[in-house]
């Protein structure tokens, strides 16, 4: 990657940074995905300023191509990223699908009494 490049990274990771620290600021964003989110342009944030990381990363790990082990990792961010929101989902549809049973049983106590 060139010096050019480098820079336009580290430029996109600190704006990326400032969005998510703007978002939990004003309440958008809650804290625990911002951890997720910081870290994320965190680590983009060092590949930009030592782009050496992961040449030597990929050399370590036997990849001949630096390149493949970003979208390697990338992928697997992005797997992580796709398990986690399932479970979120599945945690939400339990907790409303309780909610909308026990707002059932008060509007029929309501109905009831009224």
């Amino acid at each position: 990657m060139s010096g050019g490049a480098h820079v336009l990274v580290g430029l996109l990771a600190l704006g990326a940074l400032l969005v998510v620290v703007r978002l939990v600021r004003l309440q958008v964003l809650k804290a625990k995905y911002s951890i997720l989110w910081l870290t994320v342009g965190a680590a983009l944030a060092v590949a930009a300023a030592a782009p050496g990381v992961l040449d030597w990363a990929a050399e370590r790990l036997g990849i001949g191509y630096q390149p493949t082990l970003f979208l390697l990792l990338a992928i697997g961010f992005l797997l992580l990223l796709a398990m986690h929101f399932s479970y979120e989902l599945s945690r939400m549809e339990r907790r409303i699908r309780t909610l909308a049973e026990e707002l059932a049983l008060l509007r029929r106590d309501a109905e009831r009494k009224g």
